[in-house]
């Protein structure tokens, strides 16, 4: 064997031996996937320098967002330029002993972005097809990868009747498991990975998942001014813990219509969100590893709020044995700034 087949073995023998954890992540966001008109698939705003930041966090993963519509290409084959940033990312953890996470944010079919706005991989069979193409084909292009690598199969459905997600997720996992037979996957709840949907999940009969869920309660809060779930940038100030305030006028048309003036904003809501899904799991699936995939806090809200709500998820999150990625790394909710500093997210994640 070549001496360069020989390197290649031996690290992989020495990530195999060593002990993966996924309990304090961070997503990359807008690099794979979601991306905006400032950059490109794959472009060198990240690297393996921002790893290593990551790393001296105290960050033990990274959650890889992609679309995987965008590595397909037109006769239904991996776009192999698409999967290079992807294999480096996992190269780049793997070397510092992090794991990471191979989030399919997007398949044929599914697009999390508004209610209906593409659901036919729940209910099309042709669809479904392409979207188990897709995760197989992936899955064997992946194959070979140790433990340090997981799959999630798919960021935040949005199947219009929560059971119509059971089987569509057996069926992907069924497509990953012809070429990964042991490989943790992460499984999901409806509407956007909702802590309120899982009491609707059936967890397929597999001893190598785990359940994913995304936290971001109460919204008012989380995406203050956020123009894309239907808040005006003119909004007032939300803080943690709060008051809802008046938000007549602050919003789009016949949105957040549940939402009231002067309801109480607390740190016990929380906890209990987080107690209501572990009492139910408790009763239904007690082994599950549960992970936290999502969280996080729009740039708008002050820091002591921020630094409260993060420290309060976190903990939740913590004292349950649950593993969670903070969204984002760099992004307008990120644990980053532009100028490479930590910001208040970071400082609620991480006691400085």
């Amino acid at each position: 064997m070549p001496a360069l087949g020989l390197l290649l073995l031996s690290a992989s023998h020495a990530a195999e031996k060593q002990s993966f954890t996924f309990k304090k992540g961070v997503n990359i966001s807008h690099w794979l996937s979601q991306i905006g008109g400032r950059e490109a698939y794959g472009a060198p705003w990240f690297g393996e320098a921002d790893i290593d930041w990551i790393s001296r966090q105290g960050f033990d993963h990274i959650r890889l967002p992609v679309d995987f519509r965008l590595c397909l290409s037109a006769d239904g084959s991996l776009d192999e330029a698409k999967l290079e940033p992807i294999a480096e990312a996992i190269r780049w953890t793997r070397e510092r002993g992090l794991g990471t996470v191979l989030d399919a944010h997007f398949l044929p079919g599914a697009d999390f972005n508004s209610l209906g706005r593409d659901s036919r991989a729940y209910t099309d069979p042709d669809i479904q097809e392409k979207a188990a193409r897709a995760w197989r084909l992936m899955g064997r292009h992946f194959a070979a990868e140790g433990p340090y690598l997981r799959f999630e199969i798919l960021n935040e459905p949005v199947a219009v009747e929560n059971r119509q997600l059971n089987p569509f997720m057996a069926r992907m996992l069924a497509a990953i498991r012809e070429s990964n037979p042991t490989r943790t996957v992460y499984v999901t709840s409806n509407k956007w990975s909702s802590f309120h949907t899982v009491p609707d999940v059936v967890l397929p009969d597999d001893p190598n998942i785990a359940l994913t869920i995304h936290f971001y309660e109460p919204l008012i809060f989380t995406h203050q001014r956020a123009s894309w779930v239907g808040f005006k940038s003119t909004l007032p100030p939300v803080t943690f813990p709060g008051t809802v305030p008046d938000i007549t006028g602050y919003t789009l048309p016949n949105s957040h219509m549940t939402v009231h003036a002067g309801e109480p904003i607390t740190v016990a809501q929380v906890d209990a969100t987080f107690a209501g899904v572990s009492t139910w799991l408790a009763a239904h699936a007690p082994a599950i590893e549960v992970y936290v995939g999502e969280f996080g806090v729009f740039q708008p809200a002050d820091a002591d709020s921020k630094r409260r709500w993060m420290a309060t998820v976190r903990g939740n999150a913590e004292s349950r044995g649950w593993g969670w990625a903070v969204w984002d790394y760099n992004d307008s909710f990120g644990v980053r700034a532009r100028d490479g500093s930590g910001t208040p997210v970071l400082d609620g994640l991480f006691s400085r």
